[in-house]
């Protein structure tokens, strides 16, 4: 077990003013089998009153309306956590068998999974878990600013480059194709400087974290924020907003010590 300092910041400059804001943001981390928030503090700028609720896949949800003009919001967390990973989360759900918007393969990916299924000699799903990420990390190349938050498990196959995020979508695919439930995680870790994202896989009895970016298995180095079946149920922020045509600048900082 070990006891975490966890600051997370975003902030959002639009080119233009921007009205009646609805915003949903994914960024308390939950309180879980493996993780004891200690303390947690949101800030979001402009002030607003916001709304807490529970989405359904268990993630924290912070609602809020921003009525009047603005070019800006700013939030962050920053708080303390006591993370076991020793511990296992139970709650399963049937949805994390099957392909999702992000991870469903193309014909490329099944080829793949066809050429190299037979060639792990153990049905242990961590051991495939592992396998099939070896496999990964032995072609695909992590490397920044070639794909972005809509590039699918198929698209980063073909670039053959991509970050955490490509990477856990590709592992998602391959795992549902072999029949084994598994789930997108969005979080903190020592060895990155933003969000990272890595997988949990369902033993049958509990969930275990791997992250196939850095192709090992999870430890007490990772904080969850939120899961789901790919990135689209975990995204940090999503909203809806009225005015011209804007373009977004988004400035990310995170620490996990």
């Amino acid at each position: 077990m070990k006891t975490v300092n966890f600051y997370f910041s975003t902030k959002l400059t639009f080119d233009d003013y921007i009205h009646d804001h609805s915003f949903a943001l994914r960024i308390i981390p939950p309180e879980t089998e493996n993780q004891h928030i200690l303390s947690c503090s949101l800030n979001i700028s402009p002030y607003i009153s916001t709304k807490q609720t529970i989405d359904a896949f268990g993630n924290n949800v912070t609602s809020g309306y921003i009525k009047d003009d603005h070019r800006f919001l700013d939030f962050e967390i920053k708080g303390y956590d006591e993370i076991d990973s020793e511990k296992h989360r139970t709650d399963f759900m049937p949805c994390y068998l099957y392909q999702s918007e992000y991870t469903t393969p193309d014909k490329d990916i099944i080829k793949f999974y066809l050429q190299n299924k037979d060639k792990c000699n153990s049905s242990n799903i961590a051991e495939r878990t592992a396998f099939f990420s070896d496999l990964l990390s032995e072609i695909i190349e992590y490397k920044k600013d070639v794909t972005n938050t809509k590039t699918t498990a198929s698209e980063a196959f073909a670039l053959k480059q991509g970050v955490c995020q490509d990477f856990s979508h590709i592992l998602l695919s391959i795992l549902r194709l072999d029949r084994i439930p598994c789930r997108y995680i969005a979080g903190l870790a020592f060895c990155d400087g933003e969000t990272h994202s890595w997988i949990e896989y369902w033993t049958g009895e509990h969930w275990e974290g791997f992250d196939p970016a850095n192709n090992c298995p999870v430890n007490d180095d990772y904080l969850i924020i939120s899961q789901g079946r790919d990135f689209r149920d975990c995204a940090i922020d999503r909203g809806i907003m009225f005015g011209r045509y804007t373009k977004q600048l988004q400035l990310v900082r995170s620490v996990l010590s």
